[in-house]
């Protein structure tokens, strides 16, 4: 079963249609087991704000990317990873666009300092609000 995604030309806001999407992710993929990386990505990863973040320029295995895994299993695979990676491995693996980014767009941005709050991730929950909280005061 994939999960349905709505198109750029649907009559939402870009905010709007990422909730909706978010929405569609935890609904759709968390109670089937559906593979939520098959759902379309916003291009940009542009935040609610306007502001575009790109995915660090080097390749990494994300083994984690998989919102399957608990986050204790997920962390336990990103040890020894850069900062970004890290965080990327404390958020939910949705990619669900709720907090106006990708998993790896918005863990760029907090580790850049450009992207200040900790608790956009509404899949991952106060989990991994507290996980990141915990990671960047490291």
């Amino acid at each position: 079963m994939s999960i349905p995604v709505l198109p750029p030309s649907a009559p939402f806001s870009p905010e709007q249609r990422a909730y909706l999407n978010g929405f569609f992710a935890g609904l759709f993929g968390l109670d089937s087991g559906a593979n939520t990386s098959a759902a379309p990505l916003p291009s940009n990863g542009a935040s609610s704000n306007g502001a575009a973040h790109s995915a660090p320029e080097t390749v990494e295995d994300t083994p984690w990317h998989d919102p399957n895994l608990p986050l204790d299993e997920r962390m336990q695979l990103a040890e020894g990873k850069s900062k970004p990676l890290q965080l990327m491995a404390a958020m939910a693996q949705l990619d669900c666009g709720q907090c106006g980014y990708l998993c790896k767009t918005y863990s760029a941005a907090i580790a850049d300092g450009s992207e200040k709050s900790l608790k956009k991730c509404i899949p991952g929950g106060k989990e991994t609000a507290t996980k990141l909280k915990e990671l960047v005061a490291a």
